[in-house]
């Protein structure tokens, strides 16, 4: 199972550059505080701009995530999140791409912005991860 599947993540669609990915908020999503975790909301928002980047690729290649950086707006408990990502920028070697995520009555509750390596393909071997 991948990691957005063990936490639950829905792909609801991707292309040209844009993407969207929801998420049904579970107990085991929530912080001590009773709300939703931020390392939740980030993947959520990494998954969704990487995603956005992977759309706008050629067949074959990949990406990934070399910097984010997010803001944290308010506190959620309960609901439906959607996180809307959109690429930016692309070169030949990187991307740049901004999300947020919105919960299920509309309210922004967080924003990113991150840069994303360009691979020449979607698995990379050991050597070329070394």
């Amino acid at each position: 199972m991948e990691f957005s599947e063990h936490l639950g993540f829905e792909y609801v669609g991707a292309s040209g550059g844009e993407a969207i990915v929801a998420l049904e908020l579970r107990p085991e999503h929530m912080s001590r505080a009773e709300r939703a975790h931020g390392g939740v909301l980030f993947s959520l928002l990494d998954s969704a701009m990487g995603q956005a980047v992977l759309s706008a690729l050629p067949a074959g290649k990949g990406c990934a995530t070399l910097e984010l950086k997010i803001n944290f707006f308010r506190p959620i408990q309960r609901g439906r999140l959607t996180a809307t990502a959109r690429l930016h920028n692309m070169s030949r070697n990187t991307a740049y791409a901004e999300g947020e995520i919105k919960s299920d009555g509309g309210k922004v509750l967080a924003r990113a912005t991150g840069t994303f390596f360009v691979t020449a393909t979607i698995k990379q071997s050991e050597r070329e991860r070394v």
